[in-house]
């Protein structure tokens, strides 16, 4: 069933249908990865159910993010592609345009704010792109990008708000975890702006799947919850940078009809979640990848008996602030 908010939201401005999904995928297919899915015993012997790893953090890029990139992009017209883009970015999604743009030969400028990890302005930088550092939050790093958009008369990509993108990024993902995983009965994935998450649920109508917020930013639980849309949400200290933000009220408006329900998490339930993998599966990933794992070790309850796959969404995570989560372990 999807959720039922209390209040009506704003219906969307866009919808996702078959035929979106089907062009985002065809789109993304040459320049995306087929990741792995990885059985977790250790979260087996957690929640007595198969739990697999979706493990996204092996893509190019080192996050999903280039897949509704990818499909973004190549559907734009050349000549908008040939006045440029602006990307605002926590990093993964500037990340996933830049790697589109430098082989497609896009002008690109991406806006990151100055919280943004070392790792991932490190890569951005690797990048044949203008890399603009500015503001304190995602959100204010957005305003400074749609501003630069207009200013150049360029194209915003936003990083989950767009139609494409979210066929892109939970579209493709869900086409390839239908196949990898037979009898799934739920999905698990990190929820920032809801892009993922609402393309996921698009592509899996027979299969719940269940979008989690980290505590610190819990703008798309508290605008289902409340009926009011959480468009910016004040930033906190927290590992999930990934998941700082608002949401907008299509990305809202789909989340409310298409997936199962919101969780949200403790930020040491990410701490533990990342020190999980690590030690079990011997991969670093970021805080915002942590998040359905932290949905099950704090013991949420998922629907079905069968087995439920977790997107580990990214492995972009600075040395340091990894060796600090690991460090912590109790």
């Amino acid at each position: 069933m999807p959720i039922r908010p209390p209040h009506d939201l704003p219906d969307p401005t866009f919808e996702l249908d078959g035929d979106m999904l089907a062009k985002a995928a065809a789109l993304a297919a040459p320049y995306i990865k087929r990741t792995r899915v990885v059985e977790s015993d250790a979260l087996w012997r957690h929640s007595g159910r198969a739990v697999f790893l979706k493990c996204e953090n092996e893509q190019e890029t080192g996050s999903f993010k280039v897949r509704g990139a990818a499909a973004k992009v190549l559907s734009l017209d050349p000549e908008i592609r040939r006045r440029g883009v602006v990307v605002a970015s926590a990093g993964n999604h500037g990340l996933g345009v830049a790697f589109l743009s430098q082989r497609l030969k896009v002008p690109t400028t991406v806006v990151v704010s100055m919280i943004t990890p070392k790792v991932k302005r490190k890569k951005l930088a690797e990048f044949d792109v203008e890399l603009v550092v500015r503001g304190q939050s995602y959100d204010e790093a957005e305003q400074i990008a749609r501003e630069l958009a207009i200013e150049r008369e360029a194209t915003f990509l936003s990083p989950f708000d767009d139609p494409m993108v979210m066929a892109g990024n939970g579209g493709t993902i869900a086409l390839e975890i239908r196949d990898q995983i037979p009898m799934l009965s739920a999905v698990l994935a990190p929820v920032g702006g809801g892009g993922l998450a609402s393309g996921l649920g698009a592509a899996l109508e027979d299969i719940p799947v269940i979008g989690i917020n980290a505590d610190a930013s819990p703008a798309m639980s508290r605008t289902l919850s409340e009926g009011k849309v959480y468009a910016t949400y004040p930033p906190a200290p927290t590992v999930a940078d990934g998941l700082q933000g608002g949401v907008s009220a299509t990305s809202a408006a789909l989340c409310a009809r298409h997936l199962h329900s919101i969780e949200v998490v403790r930020e040491e339930s990410l701490r533990e979640a990342i020190r999980l993998v690590h030690r079990e599966h011997g991969m670093a990933i970021e805080g915002s990848a942590a998040a359905g794992i932290a949905a099950l070790l704090e013991g949420k309850v998922m629907p079905g008996k069968g087995p439920i796959c977790i997107i580990v969404t990214g492995g972009n995570i600075d040395d340091e602030r990894l060796a600090r989560v690991l460090a912590d372990a109790h």
